[in-house]
């Protein structure tokens, strides 16, 4: 009787220590190791985080500036930090934007406040010139549209999501400078 009590116990500790190393395994396959890769190479920050600590998705456009997908309901939110602005510290939300050089532009489309009409957000178009630090808004879309015609600018505005995508992918966006495109392009390798 004590040999089949032994051998059931054997049994048991085998079958338990095979059931943990099948989920230590799988708690191993399902866990994000951090990549300091872009760390190690000495990369700016600015250019290579993907994500906040609280998830909100992030694409770095000129630096300091980038978009933020936060809030409730999660939206595109291009922060202006300390520049005079009619729409506050964040153009929000963004669904249009590109940069060409000095320049970040977009738009957003009209909000309606959440706590009456007051609190409502305008339709705007906007052309951010990062070097002068420059905020220029626009009521009409002709009115922005000749304003990029003028500055030589690419007509054409990109999906946020799109280009997050494409930034989460690649890790690469056209805009960025040189010198970061090529550090970027060593550590992928």
């Amino acid at each position: 009787m004590k040999n089949i009590v032994y051998l059931f116990s054997m049994i048991s500790v085998l079958l338990c220590i095979q059931n943990c190393n099948k989920l230590k395994n799988k708690v191993k396959e399902n866990m994000k190791v951090p990549d300091y890769s872009y760390k190690d190479a000495k990369i700016d920050d600015f250019y290579y985080v993907i994500e906040t600590e609280g998830s909100s998705n992030i694409v770095p456009l000129i630096k300091p500036f980038d978009l933020i997908k936060a809030g409730s309901p999660q939206e595109w939110q291009l922060a202006t930090y300390d520049l005079p602005n009619e729409l506050g510290n964040v153009i929000t939300p963004v669904t249009s934007i590109n940069v060409f050089q000095i320049y970040i532009y977009g738009y957003k489309p009209f909000e309606n406040g959440m706590s009456g009409p007051e609190f409502d957000s305008p339709e705007k178009w906007f052309i951010l010139n990062a070097k002068d630090r420059k905020l220029t808004f626009f009521d009409k879309e002709l009115d922005f549209k000749m304003e990029i015609k003028k500055l030589n600018l690419p007509d054409h505005l990109l999906n946020p999501d799109a280009v997050f995508e494409e930034y989460k992918n690649q890790r690469i966006l056209s805009w960025f400078p040189e010198n970061i495109k090529k550090q970027l392009e060593k550590v992928k390798k």
